[in-house]
């Protein structure tokens, strides 16, 4: 039910959704319906629905958008991204073709290649302020249950049900660099196979997110109380040249300390999700114990 809501009600990259503009479904009152269904199965114990944006999430609780927050990565809207990337790559003679796509964003400044910035930024909060009727809607929904009010007195507590990877720290390179973009990479990897595994959370060999956060920080559960969960949080750390530690070899394993909760991906041996797959898996499944793989 979760899922088909996700595909049906929101749109952009994984993990980092926002509500489908829809004036059609605002009007039937269907996001209401959405924020009951999501109220119910969390409810109940069902599926969170991790697939929320920070943004959306932040206004969900506090109901306000804070405009510096928000760049064009923010926008989820594919027809409104593909403007981005047109405004961005074009020319003088080619932007006055895109005239009225940006006029209908808001922009009244002069349309011309000096201006590119403030057209993408009129853009960007086109596309995220026009979402607000849904959320309110979304919110009224949430409101089952008292859910919505837990939101708002508990924000970074429920965090966790609605935005995937808040509690998680990595390690990157310098942007720019070709290991940065493995190792964003290997972030999603790590979200997407958390999200997969919600579907088989029963099965007795299954990777949850519960028994992934015990195996890397020996607790299965995020601490509730503020006090505890402000120093908690999971280390993601990458090791580009395992050939330094081993030698040459074809397979080598995560390391994962519970008691520092961190865990470093051998980088060379998960280029695909495939493969990170793989090893992720035969590595918590075979590494139980406190001994070597």
């Amino acid at each position: 039910m979760v899922a088909g809501i996700e595909t049906r009600f929101f749109e952009g990259p994984p993990h980092q959704k926002s509500p489908h503009y829809s004036l059609t479904d605002f009007d039937s009152g269907l996001f209401r319906t959405v924020g009951e269904i999501l109220a119910v199965s969390l409810a109940q114990g069902g599926h969170a629905p991790t697939f929320f944006s920070q943004w959306a999430y932040s206004y969900l609780c506090n109901g306000q958008i804070n405009p510096t927050q928000l760049d064009k990565n923010t926008v989820a809207d594919s027809q409104l991204r593909l403007l981005i990337d047109q405004v961005e790559s074009s020319t003088e003679q080619s932007l006055q073709g895109l005239t009225d796509e940006i006029l209908n964003c808001g922009f009244t400044g002069a349309i011309s290649v000096q201006h590119k910035e403030p057209i993408v930024r009129a853009i960007t909060l086109h596309a995220v302020l026009r979402l607000q009727p849904m959320l309110e809607q979304l919110k009224e929904g949430l409101q089952l249950y008292g859910l919505h009010l837990l939101i708002k007195q508990y924000p970074e507590i429920c965090q966790p049900l609605f935005v995937l990877g808040g509690d998680v720290t990595h390690f990157l390179s310098e942007k720019g660099t070709s290991k940065h973009q493995v190792e964003l990479d290997l972030v999603n990897f790590i979200q997407d196979l958390l999200y997969e595994s919600e579907a088989d959370e029963n099965g007795p060999r299954s990777i949850t997110p519960a028994r992934f956060l015990q195996w890397i920080t020996g607790q299965g559960h995020v601490p509730l109380l503020p006090s505890e969960k402000k120093d908690f949080a999971v280390v993601v750390k990458f090791n580009h040249n395992c050939e330094a530690d081993f030698g040459n070899h074809s397979i080598c394993y995560p390391v994962v300390s519970s008691c520092a909760k961190t865990i470093v991906l051998p980088v060379k041996h998960m280029k695909s999700y495939s493969q990170f797959r793989m090893v992720l898996l035969e590595a918590f499944h075979l590494g139980q114990e406190f001994n070597n793989v």
